[in-house]
């Protein structure tokens, strides 16, 4: 071919991939701004809840301009607006319908009823608010249509049957024998509860998501060394469960933990624990420090009352999402180990369903990680180096012979386990644990729905919300229980003060616990060194009768 003919040819075919681009490009273009300029909204309300009526309730529009969701700075509105209902509410059903101009680049529109303040917490319209993306399927049927019907967030599940499955799958902690900071209850600090309030980091999603500068907490006194019984706080729900904010159409960082309702869905019932500290050392002498600590594990359970699975969560990560088969557990209380400190520390109070382990941790400050070298240091099931808290439906009998390991003679090893740990049986061993008993839980507390406490029942099959008024206060808080609401790091005391924790059942973690998460298969965290993860893989000879 001819140098003259050639150079044609190439710049044909430059042209011919810069006019297909064009084509593309602009074929795209048509299609995200192919919506009409207005279009009509028509939007329903169902079940309305007689506290609502007379009320004055109006629809907020925002649109949102986030071609990357995790990108901050996209989280103001490109347009805002609101339509108010014409009259006050009156009937268990209305409706409002209008048409709304569009603006020209939007990727994300939530769609929220306001004015409805007083059910919060007691009755959900589904997700408030709704989100909407600009898709093709939008481009294609452009009306947007949505009917928001009210649910009772009440728990459907009787309060005896709650109790009863708490009980039975109620935890043996083990801890180091010198463990200082073992488990209390929160019902001693009653009269001492004030909220206060403080602000938030400059980092905290809040600030973008709701507008939020500020937030509580409670400021307990130092530590008292009365009232020492070990309380352990659990609810019982349903695992079909849905917390608003939670929609794959939505911007991450709106999830409303207040607003959440359950359905019965295949029977599959959820308990979540959560375990008391009056305060956390840290991992080292240096870090994390910080008053108060709720740890907390959740077991999926079948409609019949058969352990599934089990999730524990801490620093702020699942640590263990794991099938019920690969832990340790005697007439079905898993057996949790709580970790001491390094240094002689005592430790931040994670638990892990394996011990006579260490993880390594990080100081979040390196000049701190240097001096402090954090470690997670889970105890042994040793007579000689650990004591129990148990249950009190444990006798002394049930204690002469706990079996730790898998007890399976091939069991298949867990990856990147060494031979050592697999769960052979000859790693597998028997334990008279009856000298091993500091103390017993004194105390099963139910976690009730904070927008029902002390009310009537609307459809709870118990009829009632009768709350201990001791409790009363901390059911219906929203904030961080502890004198620390964020974190401070000192230099000059060498200290690294944590954050006190979210107050339960509605932390902001998003994956905390089962009941708003579905579980997954074999999930842990993994990143550091000495995984969290399974350190055995079991069978139905496993958990001991």
């Amino acid at each position: 071919m001819k140098p003259a003919l050639k150079i044609i040819t190439y710049l044909s075919l430059v042209l011919f991939i810069l006019t297909s681009i064009s084509c593309s490009s602009s074929e795209k273009n048509t299609t995200s701004n192919s919506l009409p300029k207005s279009i009509p909204f028509q939007l329903k309300l169902k079940s309305i809840p007689k506290e609502l009526k007379g009320e004055m309730i109006s629809i907020s529009l925002k649109f949102y301009f986030c071609p990357v969701p995790t990108d901050k700075e996209c989280y103001s509105p490109v347009l805002q607006q609101s339509h108010r209902f014409n009259h006050p509410i009156h009937s268990s059903a209305d409706q409002i319908t209008f048409v709304e101009e569009f603006p020209k680049e939007w990727t994300h529109l939530s769609i929220q009823i306001e004015g409805i303040e007083k059910i919060y917490g007691k009755y959900s319209p589904g997700h408030n608010p709704f989100w909407i993306q600009n898709t093709e399927s939008l481009t294609k049927n452009p009306n947007i249509k949505q009917e928001f019907t009210f649910v009772s967030q009440e728990n459907l599940i009787p309060n005896r049957k709650q109790e009863e499955l708490a009980n039975q799958f109620s935890p043996i902690l083990v801890f180091h024998k010198d463990k200082k900071y073992l488990p209390t209850n929160i019902e001693k600090y009653a009269n001492f509860f004030q909220s206060k309030e403080y602000t938030l980091p400059a980092k905290d999603i809040r600030r973008k998501t709701k507008g939020q500068t500020r937030w509580n907490y409670v400021d307990f006194p130092d530590l008292k060394e009365t009232e020492k019984q070990t309380h352990l706080y659990y609810h019982v729900r349903y695992a079909k469960s849905t917390v608003s904010g939670t929609q794959e159409t939505a911007l991450p960082g709106f999830r409303d933990n207040g607003n959440y309702w359950y359905e019965v869905g295949n029977g599959d019932m959820v308990i979540s624990y959560w375990i008391w500290s009056d305060w956390n050392e840290g991992p080292t002498k240096f870090g994390n420090i910080h008053q108060g600590d709720l740890e907390s594990y959740a077991l999926l359970i079948s409609k019949d009352g058969k352990p599934k699975r089990i999730l524990l969560t801490g620093h702020d990560h699942i640590l263990l999402d794991t099938d019920f088969r690969n832990i340790n557990s005697l007439k079905n209380h898993p057996i949790l180990y709580v970790a001491k400190g390094n240094m002689g520390s005592d430790g931040g109070n994670p638990t892990s369903a394996y011990g006579g382990y260490t993880v390594k941790l990080h100081a979040g400050n390196a000049l701190f990680n240097y001096i402090s070298d954090p470690w997670d240091v889970f105890p042994s099931f040793h007579p000689e180096t650990s004591i129990l808290i148990l249950p009190k439906n444990l006798t002394e009998k049930d204690l002469t012979s706990v079996k730790i390991g898998s007890g399976i003679r091939k069991s298949p090893l867990v990856p990147s386990l060494n031979s050592s740990q697999n769960g052979s049986e000859e790693d597998t061993r028997f334990v008279d644990a009856r000298s091993m008993v500091k103390g017993r839980i004194e105390r099963l507390v139910a976690w009730e729905e904070p927008g029902w406490v002390g009310q009537t029942a609307d459809k709870d099959p118990d009829g009632h919300h009768k709350v201990d008024p001791k409790l009363s206060s901390f059911f219906r808080y929203q904030g961080r229980l502890g004198k620390h609401p964020r974190s401070d790091l000192r230099i000059g005391e060498l200290h690294q003060y944590g954050e006190s924790p979210e107050n339960a059942p509605f932390k902001t973690n998003i994956e905390q616990h089962y009941t708003f998460e579905s579980p997954k298969t074999e999930r842990s965290h993994t990143d550091r060194e000495g995984n969290y993860g399974p350190k055995f893989l079991g069978d139905d000879s496993t958990p001991q009768k």
